[in-house]
């Protein structure tokens, strides 16, 4: 039998669900410039999604947003792409280090995205996040 792998939008916390705890956005989170913190926000979020039967978060959202004008900004955590580097500490925070001798490898799936209306390329800086 093929599993069924089924994710949810947990970007700041798992917030679909009533009573679970409900994180600042990245834009917040950036602005503290604490990777700890967020390492420590992606382990409650991971227990708290897979305490719902749920192994897969569409989260963190890595983008480095530098034009307020896309509309999602607040899911960026900063337009210093060396901050946004920092925080991504958040993927170890959600996937833990299994052991070695862990069977079925790690327990929760992050998926580290972006949204193409926050990449910024132009004649003099080729690559996305410059």
């Amino acid at each position: 039998a093929v599993p069924i792998l089924y994710g949810t939008d947990a970007v700041h916390g798992h917030n679909n669900v009533f009573g679970a705890t409900v994180f600042p956005h990245n834009v917040g989170l950036g602005a503290s410039r604490d990777a700890e913190l967020v390492r420590k926000i992606g382990e409650a979020t991971a227990l708290e999604v897979r305490a719902t039967g749920i192994h897969w978060a569409f989260a963190p959202c890595v983008a480095v947003c530098r034009d307020p004008r896309w509309g999602r900004c607040y899911e960026s955590y900063s337009e210093d792409p060396e901050i946004v580097r920092s925080l991504t500490m958040i993927v170890t925070g959600l996937q833990g280090q299994p052991p070695a001798d862990h069977p079925h490898g790690y327990p929760f799936l992050a998926s580290v995205r972006y949204s193409s209306g926050d990449i910024v390329i132009s004649v003099h800086c080729p690559q996305p996040v410059c």
